[in-house]
C-alpha cells in the first residue's frame, strides 16, 4: 500500500525550511533535475508564478525587488504520515461586527508519485518571484501565506494554501486548493480538483474535472463544465450564490437544496423553467454524472451558456 499511495503532511512539508539549511546545501536559481521533480514552495508576500518550462531543471526567478531567494534539494522519501493541512479560524468584519469561519483539517491523499523522485525546495522572503518546472511534476506544494499563486500548463498532483488569490490554467491532477479570503479562477482544469475558501468568489471556465469538491463559506460559486468525467461532483455554500452552466451537450444529473435561498432553472425547454423553489432535482440533456448543490442561505441558478460566453 505504501508504493501506491501517501499521505504526506504538508505541514511538514512546509515548516521544514529551517532543516533543509542542515540537510543541503543552498544551490543556484537553475536545478538541474532527471526526474519529474516534488517541489515545495514557501512564500511570505507577493505573486508565486509556476509555468511548465525546461524538462530538465527547475528555474527560480526573483521580480523586479531582487529578493534572494534560498532554493534546496531534499529527499521526498523524508516525509511521514500526519495531517495534510492544519484547522484554521478566520474572522472578517461586516460594519461593525465580525463572522468568522472555520476551515477544517484536511487530510489529502495523493498518488505515489514520491519514491524515486528529485526534490526541491523554494523558500521566498516576500516578493514575487516565478518558477519554471518540467511539465509533469512529481508533486507540488505551495504555501503562500500572504501572497497570491498562479499556475499554468503543469500535470501532477498538487496542493495550494493561500492568503490571497488563485489562479490556475490548463492545469491537470488530483488537487486541493484551500484559500482564508482571496478569490480563486480556474481555467481549463481538469483531474479531481477539491477546493476550499473561508469568503473568496470561485470562478471556473471550461471545467473538465473528472471530479470536484467545493466548499465556499461566504463567497458565490460559479462552475462552468464543458465536459464531464465520472463526478461525482459536490458544491457546498455558506451564503453565496452557486452558479451552474453548463455548455451545449453536457449531460448531468442535478440535486440542489438552499435551507433560505431559491432554486431557478434556466435550462432550455425544462418543464420548470423559471420556477423558483428550495429542493430541485433536474437532468441536464438527458442526465449522466452525479452533481449535488447544499447551500444554507445562497440562491442556486442552473442554465445552458454557449462557447466564448461571458
Amino acid at each position: 500500500m505504501l508504493k501506491r499511495l501517501a499521505t504526506i503532511a504538508i505541514l511538514i512539508l512546509l515548516l521544514i525550511a529551517p532543516a533543509h539549511g542542515r540537510l543541503a546545501r543552498a544551490l543556484a536559481d537553475d536545478v538541474p533535475i532527471s526526474s519529474a521533480p516534488v517541489l515545495t514552495i514557501h512564500s511570505t508576500g507577493g505573486t508565486v508564478h509556476v509555468y511548465s518550462a525546461d524538462a530538465a531543471a527547475v528555474h527560480v526567478i526573483p521580480g523586479a525587488g531582487g529578493q534572494r531567494i534560498n532554493v534546496s534539494r531534499f529527499t521526498p522519501g523524508q516525509f511521514t504520515r500526519g495531517p495534510m493541512l492544519p484547522a484554521q479560524q478566520v474572522c472578517r468584519g461586516f460594519g461593525r461586527r465580525f463572522r468568522c469561519y472555520r476551515l477544517p483539517a484536511r487530510q489529502f491523499i495523493l498518488p505515489q508519485t514520491l519514491y524515486g523522485s528529485e526534490g526541491v525546495h523554494v523558500e521566498n522572503p516576500g516578493g514575487d518571484m516565478s518558477i519554471g518546472v518540467p511539465n509533469h511534476v512529481g508533486a507540488i506544494f505551495i504555501n503562500a501565506e500572504q501572497g497570491n499563486v498562479e499556475v499554468e500548463r503543469l500535470r501532477g498532483p498538487f496542493i495550494i494554501q493561500a492568503a490571497g488569490d488563485v489562479r490556475l490554467k490548463n492545469v491537470y491532477g488530483r488537487g486541493l486548493i484551500r484559500t482564508t479570503s482571496g478569490n480563486v479562477t480556474l481555467t481549463g482544469v481538469g483531474g479531481d480538483v477539491h477546493l476550499v475558501t473561508a469568503g473568496g468568489f470561485v470562478t471556473v471556465y471550461g471545467s473538465a474535472a473528472e471530479k470536484a469538491d467545493v466548499e465556499s463559506q461566504g463567497g458565490a460559486i460559479t462552475w462552468r463544465f464543458a465536459k464531464v468525467g465520472t463526478g461525482p461532483y459536490k458544491f457546498s455554500s455558506g451564503q453565496g450564490a452557486v452558479h451552474l452552466q453548463f455548455l451545449p451537450g453536457v449531460a448531468a444529473q442535478v440535486d440542489a437544496q438552499s435551507a433560505t435561498g431559491s432554486i431557478t432553472n434556466l435550462l432550455p425547454g425544462a418543464l420548470t423553467t423559471g420556477s423558483q423553489q428550495h429542493v430541485l432535482s433536474v437532468p441536464v440533456n438527458g442526465g449522466g454524472p452525479e452533481i449535488t448543490v447544499t447551500s444554507t442561505s445562497g440562491d442556486v441558478t442552473i442554465e445552458q451558456v454557449e462557447p466564448g460566453q461571458p
